[in-house]
């Protein structure tokens, strides 16, 4: 996780929303726990809403999955 967290790091400082986006749900994907999962996946989802990314929908479909939304 600590190539990630340097991606995401280095995400942030170029405001690259989509990219943000793809490593929030990457994130999620590596989760240990689901509360973990959700926290990375509401990041992901905020900013996908924020662009209108491809992804909102099913960023969305994954939280209320886990009865986050």
């Amino acid at each position: 996780m600590t190539d990630l967290n340097t991606r995401l790091l280095e995400a942030h400082a170029k405001g690259d929303q989509r990219a943000l986006v793809r490593l929030y749900a990457q994130a999620a994907d590596q989760a240990p726990d689901t509360d973990t999962a959700c926290f990375f996946l509401t990041h992901a989802y905020v900013f996908a809403l924020e662009m209108g990314h491809e992804d909102t929908d099913r960023l969305f479909a994954r939280l209320k999955a886990h009865g986050r939304v």
